[in-house]
């Protein structure tokens, strides 16, 4: 499931990605960008993972796909300096809440979110 949604997003998410991390950048109070380092490496893997997540549901529903892009501006600190490190669990919730929704082997009709909390807190 999730490899076809790579194979037929994976051109637009890279670029998307990238032009997200340039975008990150410049919010960011430091000058350099270090293309080669392992930091930005795993950050690169980890944005375009959930680029192509979020392409996926807006070619599906526009509002889900902009929720999913607009849950993203909480994971880097830099955009909300005040909230540092108190916005990313939401993010990550919305993701997975997602994966949930368009996974085979649970039911959209049957799918809540106190579903997604009961699992959470046992």
């Amino acid at each position: 499931m999730f490899a076809s949604l790579v194979k037929t997003n994976y051109k637009n998410a890279s670029v998307v990605t990238l032009l997200f991390l340039l975008i990150v950048s410049f919010f960011d109070n430091t000058d350099e960008i270090r293309l080669l380092s392992s930091e930005f490496f795993l950050t690169f893997i980890m944005y375009f993972f959930m680029i192509v997540l979020a392409l996926d549901a807006l070619s599906n529903n526009k509002i889900i796909g902009l929720i999913l892009f607009l849950s993203l501006t909480f994971l880097p600190p830099s955009i909300f300096s005040d909230y540092e490190g108190q916005l990313f669990p939401v993010t990550y919730l919305i993701f997975i809440t997602y994966l949930l929704y368009i996974s085979d082997e649970v039911h959209p009709q049957i799918f809540c979110l106190e579903a997604v909390f009961q699992f959470v807190h046992q």
